[in-house]
């Protein structure tokens, strides 16, 4: 039995594209896929972390605030007497030496009171004089002329007594011609007395009375007393440099009046700096003479740092005013700088960095390399090749 053998045409198979929904479940799990994969990639690969490496310093803890640079040696000259400005001899930058004649206030004023003063003195001399005016000779005389013919009024009537005396006791005259003679004699011995009373009594009437002298001579010394004052002013009007130095803080000029007491000028020595800083009464309590200080200058080129040492404490604190206008109770510290001759500009800003604490040879790390662990902190640490947490 033949087999017939029949070619039967078949058609190419096609491919069927899937629905919507298992076209995002192929996308999903392709990207999966690759997530795992970069995931696998990344865990084989090194951890790349900025790392510091930590070598032994020295640690310091302290604050910051403003001061300003002073002359280590500096004298205020402050005006003795007030007056207007006559005389400038001097002006800010220059060299001066001890006894060198600074300025000149003018003095007319106190030259006229001056001459006021001893024309009273000599006024009040006249009035004493004429207290002690003398009496008048003629006067003297007369009073005397009567003195002496008073006197010789009684040696008469003395010898007229003696004589009836002796008749009287020879039984030639009565006794009341005896009594009468005696009589006679005490009336010209009365009379004698009168005449020196009337001496005295013209001494005494140009005596000067009790007191008077003390009178003017306390008078004399009160308008002596006044006029030593201007004098005194006067000297001190002339204004001279007490110490060899350089002038600063010299606005005055010629024609100014200035007030008793105000500072005119300032003169300083090129000896070094030091630098005035106020700080808060809280953070003073920490600050001890001899402290280390670290001043930074800002300049166009940069800072600069000078080191310094806390030389003088104020005991006191004193109110000030702050930057956001708070009333703030500050304690003014003086540093003395390292460097005798920095190249600062007197007068300016500069910071002050108080060191109250320092511990040497330390290890130190950022604080942002701190995390929490268990109950305190901990840091990450290379250790070979690895990061582990410690401690």
């Amino acid at each position: 039995m033949a087999i017939e053998k029949t070619n039967v045409k078949q058609t190419p198979k096609m491919f069927k594209l899937p629905n919507l929904k298992s076209r995002k479940l192929v996308i999903a799990g392709g990207l999966a896929l690759l997530v795992l994969i970069s995931a696998t990639i990344l865990n084989a690969m090194p951890l790349a972390v900025n790392v510091i490496t930590l070598h032994p310093k020295d640690f310091t803890k302290g604050f910051t605030e403003e001061g300003q640079v002073m002359a280590a040696q500096e004298w205020p000259i402050f005006n003795p007497i007030e007056g207007e400005l006559q005389s400038l001899k001097v002006q800010n930058g220059d060299s001066v030496k001890k006894g060198q004649v600074l300025i000149e206030i003018s003095t007319s004023d106190l030259n006229f009171q001056v001459e006021g003063l001893k024309a009273q003195l000599q006024s009040l001399e006249g009035q004493r004089l004429q207290n002690y005016k003398s009496p008048n000779e003629a006067q003297l005389a007369q009073q005397r002329l009567l003195i002496q013919l008073a006197e010789k009024d009684v040696q008469t009537e003395e010898l007229n007594s003696a004589r009836m005396k002796a008749l009287y006791d020879a039984g030639s005259v009565a006794l009341v011609q005896y009594e009468e003679a005696l009589a006679a004699s005490e009336k010209a011995k009365s009379l004698l007395e009168q005449q020196k009373l009337g001496l005295q009594l013209i001494y005494e009437q140009h005596q000067t009375p009790q007191g008077t002298e003390l009178y003017y001579s306390h008078q004399k010394k009160a308008l002596q007393v006044q006029i030593d004052q201007l004098e005194d002013k006067i000297c001190k009007a002339v204004v001279v440099a007490q110490q060899d130095g350089t002038i600063k803080d010299l606005y005055l000029k010629k024609g100014n009046v200035i007030p008793k007491g105000q500072q005119i000028l300032t003169v300083f020595t090129n000896e070094g700096y030091k630098v005035e800083s106020f700080v808060l009464a809280s953070d003073a309590l920490d600050i001890k003479v001899g402290n280390p200080v670290q001043v930074i200058q800002t300049t166009s080129s940069g800072h600069k740092s000078f080191e310094g040492t806390v030389s003088n404490l104020d005991i006191s604190a004193v109110e000030r005013i702050s930057p956001l206008g708070l009333k703030e109770n500050r304690v003014k510290i003086t540093i003395l700088l390292a460097e005798p001759f920095p190249n600062v500009v007197l007068g300016s800003n500069v910071d002050v960095k108080f060191i109250i604490k320092k511990i040497p040879d330390q290890l130190m790390i950022p604080k942002i390399a701190l995390f929490p662990y268990q109950e305190g902190d901990a840091v990450w640490m290379i250790r070979g090749g690895r990061l582990k947490s410690n401690p």
